[in-house]
């Protein structure tokens, strides 16, 4: 008998510890306490209900204390508190719901779109190379026309004869060797600048020449020779009835750095000091090498050297005011003025005749003080 209470007190002892040691749940407690309180309220109402019996009421039909209300009030905010507290637990697994099923379609979609993408890869890597091929084995592929464009003076079937590029053979291998072509079209005439080819029309050459403008004449005993805008001297003469007008006549010039010089300065006169300049001529001294001649459309001449020419020239007009016939405008130091010597005395001695000329002219003679 001994031995089993003893077995039974065990057994009660573990079973104590394993209540003890087992504890409820949040929601066990939540609704044991829901439990407890609707008790509460169960019990308070029965109470108000006896109250509002035995209570008289005013003459609205409103009850006379208020204390009732405000302890329902207080018993009833525990209870709504929980049901709150239980909702947000729901409307969390709802949205975790619906936000894995709106994941789906989406992730449907991205996967969609990466598989095009590497098929789209795929078959651009193999579709470039054949279309590559197809090309260059077609007539597209090969050269059809060659033309040549703002050329002038050097002709056109000259300049495709040097290129000699090949129709109906492939394009681009002529394109890529082009500079071989160019180079020897620079060498074909001095008056070819530059020389450009580019593709057109998908299959066909064009050649942009870009050719040196002529600039000037050059007067060598009865010929004359173009001069173009790099200096450079045709060895081709022209007859006077090709000449261009508008062009200065340059004569005695032996230098090409002293001609680019010249026409430098030159053009940089106002256009009304070039329209009346009919020639430029090159009278070197032994002390001064720069020295021009320029004979004007109004038959004087004017001595100047070519880095004054730009300076002392705008003078020009004022000085020839006060000539009462075609003269000398010497400007090689200062700006002088006087008529040219007479015809009897160029049978002397051409200093004796200069020094005569200016002081038989001392009221012709003028200096310009600003120079």
């Amino acid at each position: 008998m001994r031995t089993i209470s003893t077995k039974e007190e065990k057994q009660s002892k573990l079973d104590k510890k394993e209540n003890s040691q087992k504890k409820p749940t949040p929601w066990q407690e939540a609704h044991q306490k829901y439990l407890e309180e609707k008790k509460m309220m169960d019990e308070i109402l029965k109470k108000n209900q006896t109250h509002e019996e035995s209570e008289p009421l005013d003459e609205f039909g409103e009850e006379v204390d208020h204390q009732v209300n405000q302890e329902q009030e207080k018993n009833e905010r525990p209870m709504i508190e929980i049901l709150s507290s239980e909702k947000p637990t729901e409307s969390i697994r709802e949205s975790e719901n619906a936000s894995f099923s709106d994941k789906l379609p989406k992730m449907k979609d991205y996967r969609q779109r990466k598989l095009y993408r590497r098929l789209a890869l795929i078959i651009s890597v193999f579709l470039i190379p054949l279309v590559g091929c197809i090309y260059y084995i077609s007539p597209l592929g090969q050269l059809s026309k060659v033309s040549v464009v703002h050329n002038q003076q050097v002709s056109s079937e000259q300049i495709m004869k040097t290129a000699d590029f090949k129709i109906n053979e492939s394009l681009w291998e002529q394109y890529f060797a082009r500079q071989t072509a160019i180079q020897k079209i620079k060498k074909i005439s001095p008056w070819i600048k530059a020389v450009n080819v580019k593709v057109v029309h998908f299959n066909q050459f064009q050649i942009n020449v870009t050719e040196y403008p002529r600039v000037a004449y050059l007067l060598t005993g009865d010929k004359y020779y173009d001069i173009l805008e790099n200096g450079q001297v045709l060895k081709n003469p022209i007859t006077q009835d090709q000449l261009q007008s508008g062009l200065p006549i340059l004569e005695g010039f032996t230098s090409k750095k002293l001609i680019l010089k010249t026409l430098k300065a030159y053009h940089k006169l106002p256009e009304e000091f070039k329209q009346s300049i009919s020639q430029i001529k090159s009278t070197p001294r032994a002390e001064n090498d720069q020295l021009l001649t320029l004979n004007m459309n109004d038959q004087n001449q004017v001595l100047i050297n070519i880095d004054q020419l730009n300076k002392k020239l705008p003078y020009y007009a004022k000085v020839v005011s006060n000539l009462k016939e075609p003269g000398i405008v010497d400007m090689e130091v200062g700006i002088f003025s006087y008529p040219y010597p007479k015809e009897e005395k160029k049978t002397g001695d051409s200093s004796s005749q200069s020094t005569n000329d200016g002081s038989e002219n001392d009221e012709s003679v003028q200096e310009n003080p600003q120079a």
